[in-house]
């Protein structure tokens, strides 16, 4: 087994091309096969030879695992997202459910402390001119908010990590057990840290200040700044989204190939390059899917908050509110154990799809598997 850097420790498994864009792995492989009569290792399934159009033979397809090695198509994607969690539930939804857990405690708990100063603040002091309560409210919500974007984007770093982690062992079907993935994450944490952070900056730091520097310029120049205003707010999010769609394979590279943070960075650009809109409809899709399931999860926690317990309720709202709130965390969290599974595997399906399309990754791990056994 290869020690360099770049190697996933695994038999046959994934190293970052080195130079020119070619895959590697961590053991000698035998030239792909060449010919139609291709002999595929016994118990793989399907004809030894299979007919195209123009009667062009093809070599039959491998599936070792939850895909086929071979250029994904979008229901496959998402298919074998859900395959994976179905074939390794105590590592997927085991881990998601830990990592849900904590973070709807922590939650809770903001919402019983900081934001509870807004849950309780009453119109009628404020009307009389008292502004502490309203301070004192808003503050708490400014903490509470960034405190709830925080636990959301480490408790999603951590699966899409884990996730990663179980689809690269999944399309080559070797099993994997709760203790192995975390292992394999634990390590690449600050790593996948560091993405998240400098994604995060970059990304929504871009349509930030493009829309700030736009309201602005109306502020000052009235409507006559809107013909600039408008499309430098709008360019702004549009390179945002850009930049999120060039940088969405990063996780992926740094927990597979063991890449640092720059180089996993610039190592997602080169696979999204020639396949920007395809990578970035994907992840919209799988995002719109995933917040659908989300809702229809959540639905019942928030009508069961919102509807009053008693008469008392009816006149003193603030608990109605604080349990409302409280009730959302809950559902949010069961709705994370379902959904972020998914869509964290939709993208280390991807990252694995293009690695098969732009480097030709199938072609070599088909050969692998292949080769027999020493």
């Amino acid at each position: 087994m290869s020690d360099q850097p770049g190697s996933w420790a695994s038999p046959g498994g994934w190293t970052s091309p080195t130079g020119e864009p070619a895959p590697l792995l961590d053991s000698p492989a035998p030239p792909p096969p060449a010919t139609a009569g291709f002999q595929a290792p016994p118990g793989w399934g399907g004809p030894q030879t299979t007919t195209g159009g123009w009667g062009v033979q093809r070599p039959p397809e491998v599936r070792p695992g939850v895909v086929p090695l071979r250029p994904l198509g979008l229901g496959e994607l998402l298919d074998g997202a859900v395959a994976v969690i179905r074939r390794y539930p105590r590592p997927a939804l085991g881990l998601s459910a830990a990592v849900a857990i904590v973070s709807t405690v922590l939650n809770v708990i903001l919402a019983l402390t900081a934001l509870e100063p807004l849950l309780s603040f009453d119109s009628t002091t404020f009307s009389e001119g008292n502004t502490d309560q309203l301070e004192g409210a808003l503050g708490g919500a400014a903490l509470g908010g960034a405190g709830t974007a925080i636990i959301s984007g480490l408790s999603t770093l951590l699966l899409t990590g884990i996730m990663t982690a179980i689809a690269g062992r999944a399309v080559l079907g070797q099993p994997m057990t709760f203790a192995e993935a975390w292992a394999q994450v634990r390590p690449a944490l600050p790593r996948l840290l560091g993405i998240a952070v400098l994604t995060s900056f970059v990304v929504y730091g871009i349509a930030i200040v493009a829309i700030a520097v736009a309201v602005g310029l109306v502020a000052v120049t009235g409507v006559a700044g809107a013909l600039v205003a408008v499309p430098l707010g709008l360019g702004g999010v549009a390179a945002a989204v850009y930049l999120y769609g060039r940088l969405s394979l990063a996780p992926a590279v740094a927990l597979l190939e063991k890449a640092g943070v720059r180089t996993s960075l610039r190592r997602s650009g080169v696979l999204v390059r020639r396949s920007w809109w395809r990578v970035i409809g994907i992840l919209l899709l799988t995002l719109l899917i995933g917040s659908f399931v989300a809702q229809i999860v959540q639905v019942p926690f928030l009508i069961f908050g919102a509807l009053p317990t008693g008469l008392g309720s009816l006149t003193n709202p603030t608990g109605g509110g604080t349990r409302l709130l409280v009730l959302g965390y809950i559902g949010a969290g069961i709705a994370q154990t379902v959904v972020a599974p998914f869509t964290a595997g939709v993208r280390a399906l991807l990252y694995i799809d293009r690695r098969m399309r732009a480097e030709g990754l199938d072609v070599a791990l088909t050969a692998s598997l292949a080769a027999p056994t020493p």
